[in-house]
């Protein structure tokens, strides 16, 4: 009897342990992925690669989603391109992160009976990868130099003869990205950049970036 009573207690104590351990775990990784967006009830801002306590963020909480739409345009030509971006926060003042850009443009000719038709179709794919650096956050905050590689590929289909034909470009382009904040992991971005690659005497030069210098409204 005694040894059964015995028995008993250690299984409850056992159990009362592996309890207290599971609710110690939650605490302790509750703790480790706090949201640093609590550091705004002090007054200052989130930090973007640590908790409020000066642990590490995990991996998922430093990344960044989102992008933008690009060469919008009706009328002739009728273009409209979307670029979506997968972005890193490797320190506080470092941003890496992979894009791609897809872009399709449709020209229009007239008959001699003054309808229009399909003349040319654009469909321009594209990657890149970018670095973004916040300069001088003690007194410009917020202000990045935005450096990146991208490779662009355009097919173009003459839609009355049907003949198709592929052309590839890799520019290198260097700028300034300002962002503005609206969460610790979204933000504004308006992107300025000049392509070192560009060749105005290049007609595909032209035909993808039609200028040197190249603007962006994106979201991530």
């Amino acid at each position: 009897m005694i040894f059964n009573f015995v028995q008993t207690t250690m299984n409850h104590i056992g159990k009362l342990m592996l309890l207290t351990a599971l609710l110690s775990s939650s605490v302790a990784f509750g703790q480790l992925t706090e949201d640093p967006e609590d550091r705004r009830d002090q007054g200052k801002d989130p930090l973007r690669t640590q908790t409020p306590e000066g642990r590490p963020l995990p991996f998922g909480q430093r990344l960044r989603f989102g992008g933008g739409i690009n060469g919008f345009r009706f009328g002739n030509p009728f273009s409209l391109g979307v670029s979506p971006v997968v972005a890193y926060q490797a320190t506080e003042r470092l941003l890496v992160g992979v894009g791609g850009t897809y872009n399709y443009t449709r020209y229009k000719g007239y008959t001699t009976s003054g309808t229009t038709v399909p003349l040319e179709t654009y469909n321009q794919f594209g990657g890149r990868g970018f670095a973004m650096f916040e300069m001088i956050p003690a007194i410009l905050p917020n202000l990045y130099a935005h450096g990146e590689v991208e490779t662009t590929t355009i097919q173009v289909t003459e839609n009355q003869t049907g003949r198709k034909a592929s052309y590839g470009l890799t520019a290198p382009l260097l700028g300034l990205t300002y962002s503005q904040p609206i969460s610790r992991r979204f933000g504004i971005n308006l992107t300025a950049l000049y392509n070192l690659n560009y060749n105005q005497n290049q007609s595909l030069s032209q035909a993808i970036y039609g200028s040197p210098f190249v603007l962006r409204l994106s979201f991530f």
